[in-house]
């Protein structure tokens, strides 16, 4: 299981463990570039399409490893032409599963924590790799919800 614990508030950083092992650190950027992160010497970059919700993971060459489509309570990850759909399973995006072939749930991305500052993923089956991507992905979402309700109220308010 991979647990996320954000170890930078105002960067929004983020220290990843397997099982209570370090993996790997990383950042949630604004802009194009969603993630970077090194894992078992790869270099990737999690780029975030900021209009459509589509996310990329690059590996070092700058190949797409996977994609999703637009992330919304249902979405789904592309890597190998294998599509993994995932349903948001709790309301306030508190929790993601992931869907196996049968259509019954094979695993979840929970968000935890104080203030929701924590995130773990239990997704057998997947690569390593693929399921960081995941967790980042949903983390992103996250993000980008919380940076749209806090423009609402101010727009509506400059009138």
């Amino acid at each position: 299981m991979l647990h996320a614990k954000r170890i930078h508030l105002p960067a929004q950083e983020y220290e990843l463990t397997e099982d209570g092992r370090a993996l790997t650190t990383f950042s949630l950027r604004t802009g194009h570039i969603g993630a970077r992160f090194t894992l078992r010497g790869v270099d990737y970059v999690v780029r975030t399409h900021r209009f459509s919700g589509v996310h990329e993971l690059l590996d070092s060459d700058g190949t797409a490893v996977a994609t999703t489509d637009r992330v919304r309570r249902s979405w789904n990850m592309t890597c190998s032409g294998q599509v993994i759909p995932f349903r948001q399973t709790t309301a306030a995006d508190r929790e993601h599963t992931m869907i196996g072939d049968d259509g019954e749930p094979a695993g979840t991305i929970r968000r935890t924590g104080h203030v929701r500052s924590e995130a773990t993923a239990d997704l057998p089956g997947l690569e390593l790799v693929l399921q960081v991507f995941a967790l980042v992905v949903v983390l992103l979402r996250r993000r980008r919800k919380r940076a749209a309700t806090a423009v609402r109220p101010a727009s509506l308010a400059g009138g």
